[in-house]
């Protein structure tokens, strides 16, 4: 399949100098599965026995459209993984690396007690807009191994959203990258459905 400039950008986000990165906006923009690929790689191309936070708003939703669409994919890259689902915990060996991934869900003000006291080499936050500020503010505390980056992907509410104020508006001074998708950024999409998306 074709991928876009921005896809692209993506996949290039762990070999520059940006220490996060935020992919924002449209549904069905393909920025999501390019999030977690660019993700995982650089987890297993840049640590060896490291732990990594992959948080959605629940456990459920990050395993039925993130985790079931990447790990096939993954499997192709030549992955081989262990899932122990009671502790909603992921480990993956890649290019001669292990790592263990953490799964979060971050519903209420509540979640945050699950993420304290565990330290990260990286964290990714599908659909982080979703998510309560404390938190998002938790998950981004945690990461303190040398190297250590952060991935945002969302779809702001609006203009008064606090993410949007806070990080997107701010992304230059917290040397973020930011990228806004559209649905023309997603080529795996026909004419006849970016068509029907827009109306």
């Amino acid at each position: 399949m074709p991928i876009s400039d921005k896809q692209k950008a993506i996949l290039a986000f762990p070999y520059t100098s940006y220490k996060c990165l935020i992919a924002d906006g449209a549904i069905r923009s393909g920025k999501t599965m390019f999030m977690i690929l660019s993700f995982v790689r650089w987890a297993m191309e840049n640590f060896n026995g490291q732990w990594f936070g992959i948080c959605g708003k629940t456990i459920g939703s990050l395993r039925r459209n993130v985790l079931s669409e990447v790990l096939p994919k993954l499997g192709r890259m030549g992955a081989v993984w262990k899932e122990k689902r009671s502790e909603n915990l992921l480990t993956l060996r890649l290019l001669g690396h292990e790592n263990q991934f953490y799964i979060f869900g971050g519903r209420d003000e509540a979640s945050q007690d699950l993420i304290q006291g565990i330290t990260f080499a990286g964290v990714l936050l599908d659909e982080v807009a979703l998510m309560p500020r404390s938190f998002v503010e938790q998950a981004c505390a945690r990461c303190s191994v040398a190297g250590s980056r952060l991935w945002f992907n969302c779809n702001p509410a609006g203009p008064s959203h606090w993410f949007y104020r806070e990080w997107i508006l701010e992304a230059e001074k917290r040397n973020c990258l930011r990228l806004h998708f559209t649905m023309e950024d997603n080529p795996s999409l026909t004419e006849k459905i970016r068509q029907r998306y827009e109306r």
